[in-house]
């Protein structure tokens, strides 16, 4: 089954062209947007794109969407799905989107080639990515990768390159890089020791492929301190500076539907489903499960993005080469997130008290 994932390093190629006529000036969105009328009778139009395909990843805008959260925002909200085709940034620049779902790296990396790109807020506070390995290849921890063979997207990834030189070895020497495709195969089939893999995604499908009997651990970068924001509202300095109250009411109609998500995730499913999806109903609750757990309980709010939080991501990028110069605390504004949950009474934005659900990959999987 093709991977359904969030790609850190895909899509940060912004056209030299695109990037030439965006520098020099705040005017990153084709001609320069009107600003919003207060308080306008006619809804405001809003084009969200994603990074990926229509999937529980994305949960809370389509169930904001769909329980007329956007609609009580005076908000038309359209949800454009991603793809390999479909570069967020390039649309940013050309003003054919206004906000885009995005890691960080999206942004620093954009803003590192002349684009004035600024994320609004960050959903998923811890990150997604891990390392997967059967119980029995003699790795109790990042020292026990030597002479190991990793599958990395790409070939590269900064979470990894971090945790080997925390530990005093080089992704260069020390272990064998496999360029892993966007599956599973090469782990299932015994080519990696250790294999690139979302939550949820690639773990599931890892999961639900393992006929062996042999137990699938993960390595988790969070717990190493090398973890990278992702999945953040990222659209241009310009788009931001003309539509501020629109931002506002976007971000406090796509919280509200995370945490309806976080309180109804059987239903988010449906959701996601009724909305189109390339995976079945066993993956997206699967899906909808692990995201609730990289947002809840969430220890700083939700969509917020304190300094800390930044300059890990900002300073991995920039020590293994993916920007070439320090990220701007510019690269974040998270005025339009305070003031959007700043009249939230009833609203949790922390969710100490979530419980995912129990789920056995054995049963829920056993179909496929």
């Amino acid at each position: 089954m093709r991977s359904i994932r969030t790609k850190l390093l895909w899509g940060f190629v912004v056209p030299l062209a695109l990037l030439a006529a965006a520098c020099g000036s705040d005017s990153q969105g084709g001609s320069a947007p009107a600003t919003e009328v207060e308080k306008s009778a006619a809804p405001v139009d809003v084009k969200l794109t994603l990074v990926w395909v229509t999937q529980a990843q994305f949960a809370g805008y389509y169930a904001a969407l769909d329980q007329g959260y956007f609609k009580d925002e005076n908000l038309n909200v359209t949800i454009q799905p991603g793809g390999p085709d479909i570069n967020g940034a390039q649309l940013l620049i050309s003003g054919d989107t206004d906000i885009i779902v995005n890691s960080i790296a999206q942004v620093l990396t954009s803003r590192d080639a002349g684009a004035n790109l600024v994320s609004l807020g960050t959903v998923f506070e811890r990150s997604g990515y891990r390392l997967a390995y059967f119980d029995d290849a003699g790795i109790n921890n990042v020292d026990d990768w030597k002479g190991k063979t990793v599958g990395l997207w790409f070939g590269f990834s900064a979470e990894v390159s971090a945790a080997l030189n925390k530990h005093g070895l080089d992704v260069d020497s020390d272990v064998t890089v496999f360029n892993q495709g966007f599956d599973m195969v090469a782990f299932l089939d015994g080519q990696v020791d250790l294999a690139s893999a979302m939550t949820y995604n690639e773990y599931a499908q890892a999961l639900a492929g393992n006929k062996s009997g042999r137990e699938i651990l993960l390595w988790d970068p969070n717990q190493e301190g090398t973890g990278l924001l992702a999945d953040g509202l990222i659209t241009t300095g310009s788009w931001l500076a003309a539509n501020p109250e629109t931002a506002e009411k976007f971000i406090r109609a796509s919280a509200r539907g995370w945490i309806y998500c976080r309180d109804h995730p059987e239903s988010c499913v449906d959701i996601v489903l009724k909305a189109g999806t390339a995976l079945p109903r066993d993956y997206q609750t699967w899906q909808m499960n692990e995201v609730n757990k990289l947002i809840w309980p969430s220890t700083n709010g939700l969509f917020n993005i304190t300094p800390e939080m930044f300059k890990q991501s900002a300073d991995l990028l920039l020590k293994y080469g993916v920007i070439k110069k320090e990220g701007s605390t510019d690269g974040y504004n998270i005025s339009a997130r305070d003031r959007a949950v700043s009249d939230f009474s009833k609203e949790d934005l922390f969710g100490a008290n979530f419980k995912p659900l129990d789920l056995d990959p054995k049963k829920l999987f056993a179909g496929g």
